[in-house]
């Protein structure tokens, strides 16, 4: 199974994200950019087959799908400046989610207790795959220090080292590539599907804001609301009371309608077209709204290659490969891309809270 190999200088791929950065980039600098995205579908490869056999080993149970990102994700984050003007990415060459693997949990006590379990010295004993903060491996806890959008969650990123890799003389060009794992509960899930639904049918950007728009203090109250419900944790608006969230929850869904508008969506049907390796192209049929087309592909170098050739045209607007064995947990972990904020919508809905 042929993978894009990543290009030789990383000192080549940093000037090129560079230059995109700045405005001044070459078709040249476009293309090495998206060689060394592309190639990440090779560590990809490498952390499924690790973390599900993990997770076959446990009890309880832990949906899982990995991804790719997305090219036009890639280009806009380096776009991306602060509020004092200075570049959010200055090394796309160290940008540490190019390959993502997602793990969704039931409840926090099986997260916690899965992610130790990674941790631990017996797990490690086989592999040389680096944590990359192992001095602080809280670092990207977003669950006990949530950003301030509401995201909740928790990153670990690691250092791709196959068992033995450390040890050879001759290593292979993917070793050292970074990848992120997430984890998240399902309430937490739910959340941030229903926010990227959300700006995809507004046309807005809330999981990217630096400073907090009404719809994004809308879903910052929903995830405090979910931790307090769900979770049984106050992390964010610790003053402020179960009632006083829900109230102003209330008054700004009256001003924008932001649920309505979610619970119009129709859901994906067509499960049975979901393979082992899938693009999703999210695009505006005919009459305007917005539609799902799911290619299924025999192998992941097909399938990055259209996902770049999508991702490129004008007639897209979200297209991702993801890979998954259980096509039904591909559709519960990338819901965002089957139009489903089934499960925002109940929560929030419930005990009064709009």
């Amino acid at each position: 199974m042929a993978y894009p190999i990543p290009p030789e200088s990383k000192g080549a791929v940093k000037r090129a994200g560079q230059a995109i950065s700045e405005g001044r980039a070459s078709q040249e600098d476009y293309d090495t950019v998206d060689r060394w995205r592309a190639a990440h579908g090779y560590v990809i490869n490498t952390f499924q087959a690790w973390l599900k056999g993990h997770i076959n080993k446990k009890s309880y149970y832990v949906e899982f799908a990995q991804r790719l990102k997305r090219r036009n994700t890639v280009i806009g984050k380096l776009r991306r400046r602060q509020p004092n003007g200075d570049l959010l990415i200055s090394d796309v060459s160290s940008m540490h989610d190019f390959a993502g693997c997602r793990m969704i949990f039931d409840t926090i006590d099986d997260l916690n207790e899965f992610r130790e379990y990674m941790h631990s010295a017996s797990t490690m004993k086989n592999v040389d795959h680096q944590l990359r903060h192992s001095q602080d491996p809280n670092k990207y806890n977003y669950i006990e220090k949530p950003k301030f959008t509401g995201y909740r969650g928790v990153h670990d990123v690691y250092r791709h080292y196959p068992r033995g890799s450390v040890r050879r003389q001759t290593r292979k060009p993917w070793d050292g590539l970074l990848v992120e794992l997430q984890y998240r509960t399902r309430a937490q899930h739910a959340w941030a599907t229903a926010v990227e639904i959300s700006d995809l049918l507004d046309g807005e950007q809330t999981k990217f804001e630096l400073d907090q728009s009404r719809r994004g203090r809308f879903f910052a109250l929903a995830s405090e609301i979910i931790a307090r419900q769900h979770e049984h944790i106050r992390r964010a608006f610790t003053e402020v009371s179960d009632q006083d969230l829900r109230a102003e929850l209330r008054s700004i869904e009256n001003e924008l309608g932001i649920l309505r508008r979610l619970k119009l969506l129709r859901q994906f049907e067509d499960e049975e077209k979901l393979t082992r390796h899938n693009v999703l192209n999210i695009y505006r049929d005919e009459s305007g709204q917005l539609a799902l087309d799911v290619l299924p592909f025999a192998n992941p170098s097909d399938a990055i290659e259209m996902a770049g050739r999508l991702e490129a045209s004008e007639e897209s607007l979200n297209a991702v490969y993801v890979r998954s064995d259980n096509p039904k947990q591909l559709r519960s972990a990338y819901r965002n891309y089957f139009y489903d904020p089934i499960d925002f919508v109940e929560i929030i809905e419930a005990e009064g809270n709009v």
